[in-house]
Formats: C-alpha cells, sequence, structure tokens
C-alpha cells in the first residue's frame, strides 16, 4: 500500500505531466508564423547604377562623352568658320559698294554730257577700279543681294531700300543709253541721278551686325 508522501509525489508528477501536455497542446494549435517577404527585384535604375559601375558601363560611358564632346567641339568649330567667313563677305561686300558708289557720285558731279553720266552710272552693273577684284563683275544689286541674309532687323529693312534704289538707277541707265553721248546732260536728269545716289549712300549698314 501507498504512504502518503508517494501519493502526493504522484499527485505532484501527474500534475506536471499535464502541465507539460497542456502547453505542448497549445503550442501546436498556433499558427505558423508567415514567412518574410521576398525581396523586390532591382529596379531600372539601379540596374543602370551597376552596370555604368561595371567595367563594360565605365568604357561605354567614356566613349560617349568623348564621341558627344569630340561632335559638339567640331560643330562650334564649324559655326566659328562659318560666321568668320559670313563676316569676312560682309566687310569685303560693303567696301565695294561704298567704293562703287563714291566713285559714281564723283563722277557724276563732273558729268556734263549724257556720256559722262552713262560713264558715272556704269557702276550700278560693274566697277572700273574694284576693291576686291572677284567683286568686280558683280552688280550693285546683286551685291546688296548677297549682303542681305548676312544682316539682321533694320540692317535688312535698310538693305532692302538700298536696293530699289539701286534698281532705279539702272532704270535711268537704260534710258540714257539711246541717247547721243555729246548731248548735254539736262539738269532734271542730273537731280534724278543725285537724289538717288544721295538716299542710297545714306543708307549705310553695319558690318558688326
Amino acid at each position: 500500500m501507498l504512504t502518503e508522501d508517494e501519493m502526493k509525489r504522484i499527485a505532484a508528477e501527474e500534475r506536471y505531466r499535464h502541465s507539460i501536455r497542456k502547453s505542448l497542446e497549445e503550442e501546436s494549435a498556433r499558427p505558423a508564423p508567415e514567412p518574410p517577404p521576398p525581396p523586390a527585384p532591382p529596379g531600372f535604375g539601379s540596374k543602370l547604377y551597376e552596370f555604368l559601375n561595371s567595367s563594360v558601363g565605365m568604357w561605354l560611358l567614356s566613349s560617349v562623352v568623348l564621341t558627344g564632346g569630340a561632335a559638339f567641339l567640331q560643330q562650334v568649330q564649324h559655326q566659328h568658320e562659318i560666321d568668320q567667313k559670313n563676316r569676312a563677305d560682309l566687310i569685303s561686300h560693303r567696301f565695294e559698294i561704298e567704293h562703287r558708289l563714291d566713285g559714281m557720285s564723283f563722277l557724276l558731279r563732273r558729268a556734263t554730257t549724257v556720256g559722262d553720266a552713262k560713264a558715272a552710272l556704269s557702276g550700278v552693273f560693274k566697277s572700273a577700279i574694284p576693291v576686291t577684284p572677284e567683286l568686280q563683275n558683280r552688280s550693285l544689286a546683286s551685291l546688296y543681294l548677297s549682303v542681305y541674309p548676312l544682316l539682321a532687323g533694320t540692317e535688312k529693312e535698310k538693305t532692302n531700300r538700298a536696293y530699289n534704289l539701286v534698281k532705279q538707277l539702272e532704270d535711268v541707265e537704260l534710258l540714257l543709253q539711246p541717247l547721243p553721248d555729246d548731248k548735254p546732260l539736262d539738269e532734271a536728269q542730273r537731280t534724278q541721278i543725285s537724289k538717288l545716289m544721295t538716299a542710297i549712300q545714306q543708307l549705310k549698314f553695319d558690318d558688326g551686325k
């Protein structure tokens, strides 16, 4: 027969087993924790950054930069050369036009006959003593047309007005052609030509535009 102490010990062991069984049952009844979400895949920016930091990416980037920089410098140089040529053309045309007009004005002031006026107006079509030889056989009208795209703003307007006045000089020269050279120059004709010449000379353009 069990003593009282043995019965207490068995009861304590039973209580202990019962508590252990209950803990295990509660533990097994809990839902399993959800696994952590997988890491997000790298985006385009991350991939691009990683690629550019690789040896291939650095080589490609340097190639693009060098090629683009060289093309930009070449374009700047080309534009500079065009600007320089346009400026040189503008200066040569300007001096040729002014020299031509000065010579025509001088001859017209000394003209007494129709032949003298014809000689003065011949500068409308060609220069007897050109400043720039390659422009000698160019008419004043064509010189103004060449200058027009090289100018800007009000300079274009002045050049256009000068061109129209030059065309009027051409018409006067054509009217004088059938007349005898030894015929005295009519004062009205001299006044008309002088006014046209003065109006053209007043429309000087700036070679810095």
